[in-house]
């Protein structure tokens, strides 16, 4: 059995979907293939960093990222795509106006020598009564000071959706945790599409430091339930079935 040594956003939110995924993740450590997005969602972030702090060429950029992120995920779970069709999706993505005129106001927006400024920033919250700390990176804050983190989603993002993604919070209070001002606790979310047409879109949301006893109440939560042992499996989210759920066989799929 694995030692739990630090929570994130990612491990707190697949507990809330499903206490017994969560545990053949992260008690039993079962070893699963990695799912296509995964892969080239951490590629595109690669790509979009490289392309803020240093320029350069979005195509050659893409190439790279994602032929490295292969490498480096051996055990990638094909199914129905293929690394030659994501590659080609990478491209659009990476040749798209929209995407380009969205990556190149985050690079007018980014000084590597201003103190404000930062990718891939770690960040760590301390929760009464938790004794491990949850830990994340936020994508980028820009020179305003405002953070902000890229996704890539298979169609638009809603402005509900955005305003109801529980991410931007935690990183809010981490970063106010450690003496970071965040103007109007503001935080961006940059998403881009995988489609025939790549758009590009960013949404920001405001939060109210209230909110952090929420957040601090739903992570004690979590943690009295993951060290009582409690792992309820459910069947209602739509992540329970063969497609999505890389543990369907040694749960639901055994019977």
């Amino acid at each position: 059995m694995a030692e739990i040594t630090h929570l994130s956003y990612s491990s707190i939110n697949s507990y809330l979907t499903c206490g017994r995924a969560w545990k053949y993740h992260y008690i039993e450590r079962v070893e699963t293939l990695t799912a296509p997005a995964l892969v080239f969602g951490s590629a595109f972030h690669v790509m979009a960093e490289r392309y803020i702090a240093e320029g350069g060429d979005l195509s050659v950029l893409w190439q790279e990222s994602w032929a490295a992120q292969q490498e480096r995920d051996s055990r990638i779970d094909w199914g129905v795509e293929s690394p030659e069709g994501l590659g080609d999706t990478g491209q659009c993505i990476a040749k798209s106006a929209s995407v380009v005129e969205l990556l190149d106001s985050l690079r007018a927006q980014y000084r590597g020598d201003d103190p404000r400024c930062a990718l891939e920033k770690r960040v760590e919250l301390r929760v009464p009564g938790v004794p491990v700390p949850v830990i994340g990176y936020i994508d980028i804050i820009t020179t305003d000071g405002v953070p902000g983190d890229f996704k890539t989603a298979s169609r638009m993002w809603s402005d509900s959706q955005a305003a109801d993604a529980m991410q931007s919070l935690f990183y809010l209070a981490a970063l106010n945790q450690s003496g970071v001002e965040v103007p109007d606790w503001a935080f961006r979310h940059y998403v881009f599409t995988k489609t025939t047409r790549p758009a590009a879109k960013m949404f920001e949301v405001k939060h109210k430091p209230s909110e952090i006893f929420w957040l601090f109440e739903m992570i004690q939560e979590t943690w009295r339930g993951i060290d009582a042992g409690v792992f309820v499996p459910n069947p209602g989210t739509w992540k329970c079935s063969p497609k999505w759920c890389e543990y369907w066989g040694l749960c639901r799929g055994k019977a």
